[in-house]
């Protein structure tokens, strides 16, 4: 019988696992995501600006990607088509609803805004709009369920 009841209390904690929402936790999702390369001056540039700009905001509120690593080129091209921007070079820095291309007085300016107004009101992450990460997050949460299910299944036959 103690059995059992242990069985329950893990079967209990993985379906309230899978049926809260997958992510990171509202306060670990990074709601700035950058993309850059090395050697690149425009990227280092847009670097000094974000240091400045962020230094009261927990490190968890920045993905910093290298565009060398074929997976974040990708999840750069899918956030681009996501938020409709044209992408041909880097620095990108994606901010809430907010895509800024380059570097420069304007980007500093459009960035400033960008992280001002998401310190105010909580923005969305970028990452939520990429299929390829909401996919896996799907595809987690479907192993999740089946696994319960099968414990389910062992518990009632056995």
């Amino acid at each position: 019988m103690p059995h059992r009841a242990t069985v329950l209390v893990l079967v209990l904690a993985a379906l309230l696992t899978s049926i809260a929402p997958l992510s990171l936790g509202a306060d670990e999702e990074p709601w700035i995501v950058v993309f850059t390369t090395e050697g690149c001056p425009d990227c280092a540039q847009i670097k000094e600006v974000l240091e400045g700009l962020t230094l009261e905001l927990p490190e968890t509120a920045i993905a910093r990607y290298d565009i060398s690593d074929p997976e974040a080129l990708e999840l750069l091209y899918e956030l681009a088509d996501a938020y409709e921007v044209d992408v041909s070079s880097v620095p990108v820095v994606f901010v809430g609803d907010v895509a800024v291309l380059g570097a420069g007085r304007a980007q500093e300016f459009e960035l400033r805004n960008a992280i001002g107004e998401c310190t105010i009101q909580a923005c969305r992450s970028p990452l939520e709009r990429a299929p390829s990460v909401v996919f896996r997050a799907s595809i987690l949460q479907l192993t999740l369920l089946a696994v319960l299910f099968a414990l389910l299944f062992w518990w009632q036959t056995s």
